[in-house]
């Protein structure tokens, strides 16, 4: 500060115009040496009141000396009052870059939700033609439009099981669509799994039969009607899974929908003897629109199914794993306790 003292001591005495250019030095010196503001004030006002206490060859009364002093303080100052406008000037656009970014997010948030809703309506829309296709195909194979030839029972056979694909997706997307936007009550009941298995055998029969795959089943005979949860969801995960069995099962493999006890509850098992899934796939089978690199390869699907399947396997306080190995199959289990958790009844 002693510097700047004589700077002012000069000014004040001499009135020199280039002491408010080494003023403005000063104050940009101070500022990088980590002087305060209220530094450079006080020696500003400790150099005043020294030249007048001493009266050295200044006139105290005259508005020359005030001016002066006053000069030399704001360019002492100016440094500092830039500094300052450049934190306000900075901070009021960050302010308004920040307001203009909400505003992206909530029209981006808005756009997505008019997406999804357009989406949901457009694939319900889609389950009527594809039910009415699969009931005329059901007739037709049924021969209740006359007898059909082999090669034509065989063309309706794979235009149904293909039509049934496209339906299973369908419900998939419309059901991602529900667990997602809203929290659907689960109809919880108790379920009978032997009659649920019976029933998946003979849907899946005709898929397994067309596929040349052969479909096997197995039921514990204890507690079968002491699981309780929501027997449709279940039944759409159990559809899932084995959709997916019977698509990465090449002709002449196996796949087998079984139950059996634990010390924990039930476990449900769907087993293939199909492609596998690679380690690097297994963290992230259960993500959204995921597909292993052996679904990229078959090129069907959404990449919803698992999904899916673990929002309504999660929803009811149970547990969905897997377990693969490259070239000799998957095993997915669904580990039922006894009831859901309390509270669990919504999703």
């Amino acid at each position: 500060m002693q510097g700047y003292k004589a700077i002012l001591l000069h000014y004040l005495s001499e009135g020199g115009e280039a002491d408010l250019e080494l003023a403005y030095e000063f104050g940009r010196h101070a500022m990088e040496k980590g002087f305060s503001l209220l530094q450079v004030i006080d020696a500003h006002s400790e150099v005043v009141q020294e030249i007048l206490l001493k009266n050295a060859n200044v006139n105290v009364n005259s508005e020359t000396f005030c001016q002066r002093g006053s000069d030399l303080l704001k360019e002492a100052l100016a440094p500092f009052e830039m500094t300052r406008l450049g934190y306000s000037d900075t901070i009021n656009l960050l302010r308004s870059q920040n307001q203009e970014l909400k505003g992206l997010m909530a029209e981006r948030a808005k756009l997505l939700e008019q997406r999804e809703d357009f989406m949901m309506v457009v694939t319900h829309d889609l389950k009527t033609p594809v039910t009415a296709a699969d009931r005329c195909l059901s007739f037709l194979l049924e021969g209740d439009f006359g007898q059909l030839t082999t090669d034509q029972a065989e063309m309706l056979a794979a235009m149904k099981d293909s039509n049934r694909l496209m339906f299973g997706m369908i419900k998939n997307l419309l059901e991602v669509y529900r667990y997602d936007q809203t929290s659907p009550a689960l109809q919880v009941e108790d379920i009978d799994l032997r009659e649920l298995v019976d029933s998946l055998i003979q849907e899946f029969g005709f898929s397994a039969r067309m596929r040349k795959i052969k479909l096997e089943s197995a039921v514990s005979d204890a507690q079968l009607n002491s699981i309780q949860g929501d027997a449709i969801a279940l039944r759409h995960v159990l559809v899932n899974l084995l959709d997916n069995a019977f698509k990465f099962t090449p002709a002449g493999g196996v796949v087998a929908l079984s139950t059996r006890n634990s010390d924990t509850g039930i476990l449900i098992e769907v087993r293939d003897t199909g492609t596998g899934i690679s380690k690097d796939d297994m963290d992230n089978l259960f993500q959204r629109f995921f597909q292993a690199d052996s679904g990229r390869r078959k090129k069907t699907g959404m990449g919803l199914g698992l999904y899916l399947c673990q929002q309504i396997v999660q929803a009811h306080g149970w547990a969905l794993e897997c377990s693969s190995e490259i070239g000799i199959g998957t095993t997915f289990t669904i580990r039922l306790t006894s009831k859901p958790a309390q509270g669990q009844a919504q999703v």
